[in-house]
């Protein structure tokens, strides 16, 4: 079909319009911006260990495969790259992408700063790749207290297992924080801006699974996975996926 010289010089600047858009909707959105005198050493992307088992010698030797479908893939804790962040609220969400696996358990643990346990959950893997969002509830957590997170996953033929550890502050907003957040016209970028990792992201996590198909939302998720203080880009397009509940 022949598309008539007048709509042809009207249908190049309005696509061009369109990719400016989303350009200035990205760049203009809020980073991420740690907060002052707040951390501690973790780290966010698993790595693998073998789980020795006497009873099966092809296991010790490398004879059996990880359940990992794709080697190169990891459990990485979504995280700023120093592995910090604050939560306003004492029952976060915390975000992990999951690799894809043929069969394996999840273990979230918390302890606060003096290295004793709080919590402790388990919950079986997604098969397929994606981020899961861990809801921590039933837990009494103190104000101002650094509490360590890990995140192990153990294949369920129990020869490999892979461990991050993270860290989160539990700081309540002050006065003046939350009525800067609820007059707000976007609470994620506020969030983000304020130092709050935990609830900047749960609040895009929320968005993104109210609204898959909103653009804009996803631009939002990608600006923050991109901060300069977060550099998780590599996982900016991965589907978010139900965690399965406890068996």
């Amino acid at each position: 079909m022949v598309i008539p010289l007048g709509i042809r010089s009207i249908a190049v600047p309005l696509s061009l319009a369109v990719v400016m858009m989303g350009a200035i909707a990205h760049a203009s959105w809020a980073s991420y911006r740690p907060p002052a005198n707040i951390g501690r050493p973790g780290n966010r992307e698993g790595a693998a260990t073998r789980i020795a088992r006497p009873m099966l010698l092809r296991e010790s030797t490398g004879g059996t495969e990880s359940c990992l479908t794709e080697p190169k893939q990891t459990v990485v804790a979504l995280v700023p790259k120093d592995n910090n962040g604050l939560s306003s609220t004492p029952t976060p969400t915390l975000y992990s992408f999951i690799p894809a696996n043929r069969g394996a358990a999840l273990t979230l643990t918390l302890r606060d700063s003096q290295g004793t346990e709080v919590y402790r959950q388990e919950r079986p893997a997604p098969t397929e790749a994606g981020i899961v969002g861990w809801p921590v509830e039933n837990v009494s957590l103190k104000k101002g207290v650094d509490y360590q997170w890990e995140l192990t996953l153990t294949c369920t033929n129990g020869t490999t297992a892979i461990k991050t550890a993270s860290w989160f502050r539990l700081m309540p907003l002050s006065p003046s924080q939350q009525q800067r957040i609820v007059q707000a016209r976007d609470a994620a970028a506020a969030f983000a801006m304020a130092g709050y990792w935990y609830d900047a992201l749960n609040q895009l996590a929320k968005q993104r699974l109210a609204q898959p198909e909103d653009t804009q939302v996803q631009q939002k998720w990608q600006a923050l996975l991109q901060s300069p203080a977060v550099q998780l880009a590599n996982l900016a397009n991965q589907p978010l996926v139900p965690l399965p509940p406890q068996p």
